[in-house]
């Protein structure tokens, strides 16, 4: 029987059908079941292709642009070692001293030797052979620099090559202050977004308390709404929170030179105890900056003696080989020999020399002065950091072992008397704002007092930074 003919559906009969109409309709009840379960298999081999076809193939990429919901954590010590290993300002440095060590290797050199070739006395008509005193000459001829000049553009290169290596250490430790000062800008951040947290808890409770109260129609309910408020205000002084995280993150991001997003360690860092005023005073002439700053003038000193110099006369020696191309009729021999030294007159030193030295010593009172300046400065700058320094350790006591306590008692005392109907809203007011003043600005005492030992620890040299610093 055909498949086209087959009824899919049960049909309703009358009573008085024919027994061709009997045989067809059991001819139909045995072809059902397996024409459903051929139906239903096609269906679903059908719909299993069309998922396989609309799947992206094995070989297709991840969609760009996707972020791994794994954030790194880092902690200060690898943060520091990241951005000087990966800080392009510090590579730019890097390279720029293996390109003068090319540089530092010519200095005070002899020039190129310079081969002399030529043809003498040949007449007009350039018959070689019958003048008798053409000759064709070969020869070498050296350039020499005054006496001493070679040595001293030698030295002052040596002491330009040491200026570079300082320079890069002074950039190191300049780093290193910038990533921790960085670092303490999202540290804190984060600390007062948990102080705001807990201050909304507390909130939370007066809210609690004004509602429970007013229910009981011994409160107002200008109390309850007065907590809501404020519970909502620290909300939005959170949201002011992320966007300083997020400008102090891509800071630190820059700085380590870095593309993804990272979480800091909310460990406090631990940095070692300054050292007294009178010892960074002492070691100031060791600061990387200094020693760039004395190599540079060494430096200049040399080129200052080296112009100098040039008021001596530049010697030239020349040595040749001429041979006669003509007869031989005025020696007996038809080779020669020739040494010749030549020598540069400076004869207008007062237009040339003298005004040459005049530009390196001018040179070289501009870098004393710089010198002298940057002395001055680190010195000012180490005796305010450390005055600074000292008043933060006497100040984070004092808001540690007194006012913070204070603040806390008096902050329980009024929740407790709000909620036996004591004390008003306005006492609660007053102690939350006084809790959280204090809290949020011990905070800011503890991070301006570990910046300040970041910026003492740059005035001293020191590069290392982290949780383990010696």
């Amino acid at each position: 029987m055909p498949f086209h003919r087959i009824a899919l559906f049960r049909r309703r009969v009358s009573k008085n059908f024919s027994p061709v109409c009997k045989a067809r309709t059991n001819q139909e009840a045995t072809y059902r079941p397996f024409l459903s379960a051929y139906i239903l298999a096609g269906a679903l081999l059908a719909w299993a292709f069309y998922g396989i076809f609309q799947l992206p193939p094995a070989w297709a990429e991840a969609p760009t642009g996707t972020v791994s919901s794994t954030v790194s954590v880092l902690t200060l010590d690898q943060a520091i070692r990241l951005g000087l290993a990966r800080n392009p300002g510090l590579q730019q440095d890097r390279a720029r001293i293996a390109r003068d060590q090319a540089r530092f290797v010519q200095a005070g050199e002899l020039k190129d030797p310079m081969l002399v070739v030529g043809e003498q006395y040949f007449p007009i008509n350039f018959n070689m052979g019958a003048s008798v005193l053409s000759m064709t000459t070969v020869g070498i001829r050296q350039d020499l620099q005054p006496w001493g000049k070679r040595a001293l553009l030698r030295q002052s290169a040596v002491h330009e090559e040491k200026a570079a290596h300082w320079n890069l250490e002074d950039k190191k430790a300049l780093l290193v202050r910038n990533i921790r000062i960085a670092w303490l800008d999202l540290y804190q951040a984060k600390q007062e977004e948990g102080i705001l947290r807990s201050i909304g808890a507390l909130w939370e409770k007066a809210f609690q308390a004004a509602l429970g109260r007013y229910r009981q129609g011994s409160g107002e309910e200008s109390d309850a709404l007065l907590a809501q408020y404020q519970k909502d205000s620290i909300r939005d002084k959170m949201e002011q929170l992320r966007i300083r995280e997020e400008k102090s993150l891509y800071r630190l991001m820059n700085l380590l030179h870095v593309n993804r997003p990272f979480r800091i360690s909310l460990e406090e860092p631990h940095f070692p105890d300054p050292l007294p005023e009178s010892v960074l005073l002492k070691r100031i002439n060791h600061h990387p900056a200094i020693e760039s700053g004395v190599s540079q003038d060494n430096a200049q000193k040399f080129r200052v003696r080296s112009a100098e110099k040039d008021k001596i006369p530049a010697v030239s020696v020349e040595g040749d080989y001429s041979y006669f191309m003509g007869p031989n009729l005025i020696t007996s021999t038809p080779n020669l020999y020739s040494v010749l030294l030549s020598f540069n007159l400076p004869v207008r030193p007062g237009e040339r020399q003298d005004q040459k030295v005049a530009e390196e010593e001018d040179t070289l009172n501009i870098l004393e002065a710089d010198l002298e300046t940057m002395r001055q400065r680190f010195i000012e700058e180490i005796r305010d950091s450390e005055g600074y320094y000292r008043h933060l350790l006497s100040r984070a006591e004092i808001l540690e072992r007194v006012l913070i306590p204070e603040a806390k008692r008096n902050e329980e005392a009024a929740l407790a008397g709000y909620a036996t109907g004591t004390l008003e809203m306005g006492r609660v007011l007053s102690s939350m704002e006084k809790i959280q003043n204090v809290k949020l600005k011990a905070l800011s005492v503890r991070v301006d007092r570990l910046k300040t030992s970041a910026e003492l620890a740059y005035l001293s040299g020191t590069l290392q930074g982290g949780h383990h610093e010696p």
